[in-house]
């Protein structure tokens, strides 16, 4: 995936932005990718249907601007999609 490349939080059409990853400093834990293990950094941005750009994992899936919960949420390095809870650890 490149940095240049933008869209919305849509099954057919990941979002994406870098997938170098260090570990999570969020806060939330070591936050995973179900599919292939890549963490998302504090600055990886994820993309809504209304335009707005944030961090998923800060908000736990819910969009900022218009409160549209993502239940789903596709890894930005792999592009495969899972249920966005699947994604923090479960110890």
């Amino acid at each position: 995936m490149n940095d240049s490349a933008r869209t919305t939080l849509d099954p057919s059409t990941p979002e994406t932005t870098s997938a170098d990853a260090p570990a999570d400093t969020s806060g939330h834990g070591r936050i995973r990718c179900p599919h292939c293990g890549w963490t998302p950094r504090p600055d990886s941005v994820w993309f809504c249907q209304c335009g707005h750009s944030w961090n998923t994992f800060d908000t736990g899936g819910v969009c900022p601007a218009c409160l549209k919960r993502w239940t789903m949420t596709a890894c930005l390095s792999c592009g495969k999609w899972s249920p966005h809870s699947d994604w923090y650890p479960k110890d």
